[in-house]
C-alpha cells in the first residue's frame, strides 16, 4: 500500500483553467493533456524563477526527487500540446487555503483567483494547502 500523499504548498493560482490552439473549436481538437496544480507550480518555480530544484522542493513542501519527477511529467504533457495541438487544461483539485498575515486556513471547492484575499483579515498574502489524490 502506497504511502499517503503529503500537504503541498502551491502559490501560483492560474486565472485561466484551459488552453487550445487559437481559431479551433474545443470539438475537432485531437485531444487535451492534465497538468496538475502540482506540476505548474513546478514548473513555474524552475522555469519562471530560475530555482533550483532543491529549492522548488523546500517551497513546495516536497522532495527534490518529486520536483524532477513533476517537471518531467509537466515537460512531457506541454510538449505534447504544443506539437499536437492538444488543449492543456489545468486540473484544480479540493484546496486548503492559508493566510500567511493571520494564519486562518480555510477550505475552498472553487478556484481562488489571484485577486483573492482571507476570508478572515482580508490579506493578500495566500497560498495553497493541496490534499489530492492520485487518481
Amino acid at each position: 500500500m502506497p504511502r499517503p500523499r503529503s500537504s503541498r504548498i502551491i502559490k501560483c493560482d492560474p486565472v485561466h483553467p484551459y488552453f487550445k490552439p487559437r481559431g479551433i473549436p474545443l470539438k475537432d481538437l485531437a485531444g487535451e493533456v492534465e497538468l496538475t496544480l502540482e506540476e505548474l507550480e513546478t514548473i513555474r518555480l524552475y522555469n519562471m524563477e530560475g530555482l533550483s530544484q532543491t529549492k522548488v522542493g523546500e517551497n513546495m513542501g516536497i522532495s527534490q526527487t518529486s520536483v524532477s519527477r513533476h517537471l518531467s511529467e509537466a515537460h512531457k504533457k506541454l510538449a505534447t500540446a504544443l506539437v499536437l495541438g492538444f488543449a492543456i487544461r489545468i486540473k484544480h483539485p479540493v484546496d486548503i487555503y492559508h493566510c500567511e498575515s493571520c494564519g486562518h486556513t480555510w477550505k475552498y471547492l472553487e478556484q481562488v483567483t489571484p485577486e483573492s484575499s482571507c476570508e478572515k483579515c482580508n490579506s493578500e498574502k495566500i497560498h495553497t494547502h493541496l490534499h489530492t489524490s492520485k487518481n
